[in-house]
């Protein structure tokens, strides 16, 4: 965090300790134990800061500096990967707007723009989806407000988002992933296959699949990050699209990956399947499967996306119906 000081109540506090006292602390009174039994442990993201003035929460993504080997190194979270806590603004606004709702009615969004970075650099494909996701956000949101320091970035994407192809994979994903560990990829190919007849009758599908890509192109050359990046589990039926984004933890597992990031992550995604189907987005090269060539083929037949998070278990903030009862609630589609 910067070394700036919050006055709240006649004190002169960090930020650290204002966003202790002023968003931590009543959630913390709100939040129910953990039905597993495990600690819920709540912190607020680094590279973020977070204060709320006259209902307005202001999200500031923070470039930081710091020195790794005698090097000096450039940290910004608007090059890092959108699920993570410091990247993912999405999940945050959504949550905290959730679970505060009488001290915060709108949320504005300010950033550090990255320099030094070269246009090849793949955090430049990065930089660039968060625009994109920025973007899409205050279309669908509003509430939700683009700081006047950053609105030219956000204009100058606006003049660049032509000629965009979604991409093929590069190497198409692991068909059955790790049975000995039961980790994601192997409960998402379950989930596909031995028990499709399930996942079909829940959601509602004519058929599931998995690994539909969502990378994007430009003329041909990377725009956004994302060779391998793809939605979980897809399926249709009738006008409706069905995406699934799922985190299967597991309990053995050490490397919990239980982040606000799913929310950031489902909304982006259902973005690009937007684009897609209104013809924004053109068809890759090749696709994977039959479903995906039906998909295209037929776009014009989709009149709604329904888009669900599946988990074993959620980070706690998005653990909350409230928090589905805001992404739902848009007022501009």
């Amino acid at each position: 965090k910067s070394e700036e000081r919050v006055r709240y109540e006649n004190e002169e506090l960090t930020l650290d300790d204002y966003e202790k006292e002023v968003i931590l602390k009543p959630i913390k009174k709100l939040i129910p134990k953990a039905s597993s039994g495990r600690a819920r442990h709540l912190t607020l993201p680094q590279y973020i800061s977070f204060t709320i003035k006259d209902k307005k929460l202001c999200l500031n993504i923070e470039e930081q500096e710091g020195v790794c080997n005698g090097e000096k190194v450039i940290e910004n979270a608007t090059c890092k990967n959108m699920q993570s806590d410091n990247a993912a603004f999405e999940g945050w606004a959504i949550c905290l707007k959730a679970w505060l709702p009488e001290k915060i009615e709108t949320v504005e969004l300010k950033w550090d723009v990255p320099h030094d970075i070269d246009e090849k650099d793949n955090k430049w494909c990065h930089y660039r989806r968060f625009l994109y996701r920025v973007l899409r956000f205050s279309e669908q949101y509003d509430w939700f407000i683009i700081s006047p320091d950053n609105s030219l970035e956000v204009d100058n994407l606006k003049n660049i988002l032509d000629n965009l192809q979604n991409n093929s994979f590069s190497k198409l994903p692991d068909p059955k992933g790790d049975f000995n560990k039961l980790g994601e990829t192997a409960v998402e190919y379950l989930m596909a296959t031995k028990f499709s007849n399930e996942v079909r009758k829940r959601f509602n599908l004519d058929f599931i699949d998995r690994q539909f890509p969502v990378g994007v192109k430009k003329d041909g050359d990377k725009f956004f990050t994302g060779g391998l990046s793809a939605i979980d589990l897809w399926g249709t039926k009738d006008d409706i699209l069905t995406i699934i984004e799922l985190k299967y933890i597991g309990k053995k597992e050490r490397n919990r990956n239980i982040k606000v990031g799913i929310i950031s992550e489902l909304f982006m995604y259902s973005c690009i399947m937007r684009d897609i189907l209104n013809g924004f987005i053109s068809k890759p090269q090749f696709t994977s499967n039959k479903n995906e060539e039906f998909l295209y083929n037929n776009k014009k037949q989709y009149k709604q996306i329904k888009a669900y998070m599946l988990a074993d278990e959620y980070h706690p903030l998005v653990d909350n119906p409230k928090v589905i009862d805001v992404l739902n609630d848009y007022s501009k589609y």
